[in-house]
Parts: structure tokens; sequence; C-alpha cells
């Protein structure tokens, strides 16, 4: 294999995975299978059944031509550009790096059984996607699908009725997880859609778990993370699979609104539903990087929730400067706060974020704050976990006594005797 016929099966890959695979620039120029032939699949908000069966046999149909289009360019490009014919090429080993026979036998015929199969696909799929198409669309998998929701025998107008009657309303619940992958969930039905198939369920007799979650470090200077929740939608109609949906933690949330079924969480499965419960747990990692506090007396409990012990003290620790080392004008500068520890570290954490600027979520952690209680102004270096006073109430046990040792042994000595 030479520079060129390398750099064109680099190419060739790379443009593969653009149109299966197609990245955001593809799409805001338009150079996706669905806006390419968008005339022919008709409109999504119309029909929307119609327009995934269309959708899919068409992916189903161009992505199986791709590898004939790779061989077919092959031949063409090197019968034209190259000076010799194959036959001098197959017959010529590199000194160097000499190839046995029976290698290049077996290069010859793998060769071949690739091309044979590559048009295989091309004569079979559109007979396939022909097979789907009659009857109305009535063998395409999407259909045998919904007949199993149709209550009318070989019949499932009534379902896509319904589904196109919910998509159409404003107020569905759409997200796209990636560039091939969109979820769906309507006011009776939830709905994902992948390259080849559409994935249905009806939320009546359906089940929805947390099956697991991933968090990915997005920059290490800013402690930045990205947390991925894998739901599992089990339904219980006999004859539709089951289905994943991995979509972002803060949209949990939104999804969970629009779903009438309850997602069921187990209990060793933590999560940040929202912006303020992933700020909480940075927050916390910051906190515990600051010194302990000795604390004389707590409140017996948090002032906000009322239902967990304080565990944090705020003292001024800071050094008034700003990040380049410069100092901070009076106004600025934090100061000392004198209450009692009386707030726990999830509370006082909800109350920081609360008087932060929603729309300057990166520098929250830089940000300043004031007591709830006296308004002292105060920054996260003065937020330090507490060590709880030693309860005068509490007994150590007993240890025995030097006094014991000589009269437990005069009462054997007695008894000795």
């Amino acid at each position: 294999m030479d520079e060129s016929e390398l750099l064109f099966n680099l190419f060739y890959l790379l443009l593969c995975m653009c149109i299966i695979y197609p990245p955001e620039e593809f799409g805001r120029l338009g150079l996706t299978i669905e806006q390419l032939f968008s005339r022919w699949l008709g409109e999504e908000h119309l029909n929307f059944v119609r327009y995934h069966q269309r959708r899919t046999s068409l992916n189903l149909f161009i992505h199986s031509c791709l590898p004939a289009i790779y061989f077919l360019i092959h031949r063409f490009k090197f019968s034209v550009f190259t000076e010799y014919d194959d036959a001098e090429e197959e017959s010529e080993l590199d000194p160097d790096f000499p190839m046995p026979q029976e290698a290049v036998a077996f290069k010859t015929l793998t060769w071949k059984v690739a091309q044979r199969f590559s048009l295989m696909a091309v004569l079979a799929v559109p007979a396939l996607i022909f097979n789907w198409h009659q009857q109305n669309w009535r063998r395409h998998p999407i259909t045998q699908t919904l007949q199993k929701f149709s209550n009318t025998p070989n019949s499932t107008s009534d379902v896509e009725s319904d589904i196109g009657n919910e998509f159409r309303r404003p107020d569905i619940y759409k997200k796209k997880l990636n560039s091939i992958s969109t979820v769906i969930a309507t006011e009776n039905w939830i709905i994902k859609t992948s390259l080849y198939n559409v994935n249905f369920a009806h939320q009546s007799d359906t089940v929805l778990s947390v099956a697991k979650t991933e968090t990915y470090n997005v920059s290490q200077d800013t402690n930045d993370t990205l947390q991925m929740v894998s739901i599992m939608v089990k339904t219980n109609r006999a004859g539709v699979p089951d289905f994943h949906i991995r979509i972002n933690a803060l949209e949990f949330r939104n999804l969970e609104e629009r779903i009438t079924r309850p997602i069921l969480i187990p209990s060793n499965i933590q999560f940040h539903r929202n912006v303020i419960d992933r700020f909480i747990d940075v927050f916390k990692e910051q906190v515990s990087l600051n010194p302990i506090y000795k604390a004389d007396r707590i409140a017996e409990k948090c002032f906000a929730c009322m239902m967990a012990e304080p565990n944090i003290k705020i003292h001024k620790q800071c050094l008034d400067v700003d990040r380049n080392g410069q100092p901070l004008t009076a106004e600025n500068c934090c100061t000392n706060c004198y209450c009692r520890p009386m707030w726990c570290v999830e509370c006082l954490a909800r109350w920081f974020a609360a008087r932060q600027n929603e729309h300057e979520r990166e520098v929250w952690l830089e940000q300043k704050c004031t007591c709830p209680m006296c308004r002292a102004k105060f920054c996260l270096l003065d937020v330090s976990y507490i060590e709880k006073p030693v309860s005068s109430d509490a007994v150590t046990p007993s240890t025995p006594s030097d006094t014991d040792a000589p009269s437990s042994s005069t009462n054997g000595n007695h008894n000795e005797t």
C-alpha cells in the first residue's frame, strides 16, 4: 500500500464516519441524510411514523452502499493515476519485505470476497426495503412494533394517529441524545429514535429505573465534570423490546417532569439532578480542604432544614486578595462572623448558590456571600467543617485501679488459707 492509497483509505473512512455519525458542523451546513433528502422524507410533525419509516430505510440503503462505492472509487482511482497495470503490481514485491505467495493469495481472495459482499448488499438492501414498503409499510419493523400496541388486528392506523397527535403538541419533551439518537416523551408515549429503528413504550405499562451513572472529568483545572445517567425502559407489553436512554444528569428532572410514571432510583446510585446539586458536591469538596474549626457550642439542628446537625462554621481566614495577588477594596473584603455553628454544609451551599449570578456559574466558587444570620461577608475559604465539642456527660470506660489488684490478691490468699 503506497502513500496515496493510505491517504485515500483514511479520507474515505473519515467521510463514512461523518455520514453515519454526522457532527454538528454537517447539520449546520445541511449535509446530513435527513436534510439532503427532506423532500422525499416529508415532515416529521405531519406524519411521525411514516417519516421514520422512510428515514430508517434511507439510512440503511445509503450506509449499505458505502462499501461498494469504496471499491468502485478505489478501482477507478488507481486505474487512472497509476502508470502500471494490476498484473505488474501484483507481481512486484518489496525486496526489503517480501510477501509469501500464500499471503498474496489470501489478500487477493479477501479483497474479492469483500467486493462480492458489497455488491450483494447493494442488491439485497433495496429488495428488503421494497418488501417493507409493500402494503403501506406493513412489514417494516416500526409497524411490527406498533402492532403490539394496537387493539385492531393487522392495523396500526389508530396507534399511528395517537402518536402523531401527541407529537404535534407543544408540551412534549424532545432531546437529542447524540448525533444518531433522540428521546421523545409525550403524554402517553416514550420514544427513542436511532439509525435503523425506533423504540416505543406506552407509559401505562412501562417501568423506568436508573441502571447506572457515569462521571467524566471535562476539565482538570476547574474540576468540571459531566455525569451521564442510563435509564432502563422496561415495557410489560409482550413482544416489545426494552431499551436504554442515556442522558445528561442535568436533563433528568426535565424528563422526569414529562413522564407520568415514576423513575426508580436504587439507593446505591446518586447523581446530580440539577446544577445546584452539582454545585453542592463541589462546595463540599472545597470546604473539606479548609482547616478544621473547633467549636465550643453548636445549635441542636440546622436553622434552615431543621433536620441535619450543624457541621460548618463561618470564620474569616482568607487573605483578601484577588487572583492576581492584589489587595481588595474594603467593601469587597470578607468580615468576621461571630455566629455559633448553626448551619449544615448543604444548606449553606444552597444559600451561597442562590445569591450568585445564574449566568456566571463557572465563577461561583470565586464569589462571596453573606451569612444568613448576621450578614457578614464571607468566601469559600472562610467555611470550615467543625470539630464537635466533647460532651461532659460522656463517661469513659473504667479501668481497674491500683488498689484493686492487692484486694483481689488478698482475697485470693484468704481463700487459700
